[in-house]
């Protein structure tokens, strides 16, 4: 079996496609887990059978269209492992992630799969091995992605990045105390991205300052500044806003987290949709937030 969890960016999104810095935290909570098993007796494939109920996959790995995420990945695993032939064996993977909400999803299924064949094939892969064949895929995914999904995911631990830089770790003294909530609008990352990438003419300031917040950001959690980030944050969401990156939907439920207690809130990944997160400083806080967004229709996850 492979796993891998969810993640979110805290600050730097969209701006990180650019190659300005970001930051991003695992979310061990959300999870895929890739599995071997023997296939059915009663059943014969041909070869590898894909079984995934999240994303309605029932199928024999060579039924899928070449171009399918996952049968590019197990093919580029095959090439990896020195794999002749696949195994006549059944991957199930699950995942507690949602879809297309700004999590990951598409980078921790990647690197849920390629762990289940590395251990499979008792073949150990480096860190840095799982997140750049992991990052072929999101290019499936999302077009042109910044690599922030697979290195967070990949390291699982919280990361400043910046696109073609080796990866720094930020090591935080305790947890953040966050909720993620969903809005209930999927937000394909590839179309928000390249939409905005169409107008960044009227939009590269605005990333300039993005990127000069993470930086700031960086210095403020290492110092455990929970007041700076909040503030940080709350600049972030702005920002994101003037992006385009935000939708009504994202700013209706940030403004009741905020008037719910919350010290900031922002959404989280491509936007225009998908999660937002907001911070809270006690339990109560949290319990405040957490009503606040439900019973406003967001589905909280922590």
């Amino acid at each position: 079996m492979g796993s891998a969890c969810a993640k979110a960016i805290l600050f730097g999104e969209h701006a990180v496609v650019y190659g300005e810095p970001g930051i991003a935290i695992p979310v061990p909570q959300l999870t895929v887990t890739a599995t071997f098993s023997e296939q059915d007796y009663m059943k014969s494939f041909r070869s590898l059978h894909i079984n995934s109920p999240e994303v309605g996959l029932d199928t024999d790995i060579y039924d899928l269209k070449s171009t399918h995420p996952i049968r590019h990945l197990i093919e580029l695993l095959q090439i990896e492992l020195g794999i002749s032939e696949l195994p006549h064996k059944t991957l199930t993977i699950r995942s507690s992630i949602p879809l297309e909400s700004g999590l990951g999803s598409g980078a921790a299924t990647s690197i849920a799969i390629i762990r289940a064949f590395s251990g499979e094939y008792d073949h150990p892969l480096s860190v840095d091995r799982v997140s750049a064949l992991a990052y072929e895929i999101e290019k499936i995914y999302h077009g042109t992605p910044s690599g922030i999904d697979n290195q967070v995911i990949a390291h699982g631990i919280p990361i400043f990045f910046r696109k073609g830089s080796p990866v720094e770790p930020l090591n935080l003294t305790q947890s953040l105390p966050l909720i993620i909530a969903n809005s209930g609008i999927k937000s394909p990352t590839r179309e928000v991205v390249g939409d905005i990438r169409d107008h960044f003419d009227q939009h590269e300031q605005v990333i300039h300052e993005i990127g000069s917040l993470s930086l700031a950001a960086r210095d403020a959690l290492l110092r455990w500044d929970m007041e700076q980030v909040a503030t940080l944050m709350n600049e972030n969401q702005r920002l994101l806003r003037l992006l385009t990156a935000s939708n009504e939907r994202l700013n209706d439920l940030i403004d009741i987290a905020l008037k719910a207690g919350a010290p900031a809130a922002k959404l989280t990944g491509a936007g225009r949709g998908g999660n937002l997160i907001a911070l809270y400083r006690n339990e109560l806080e949290r319990m405040h937030i957490q009503k606040a967004l439900s019973e406003a229709g967001a589905q909280v996850y922590l």
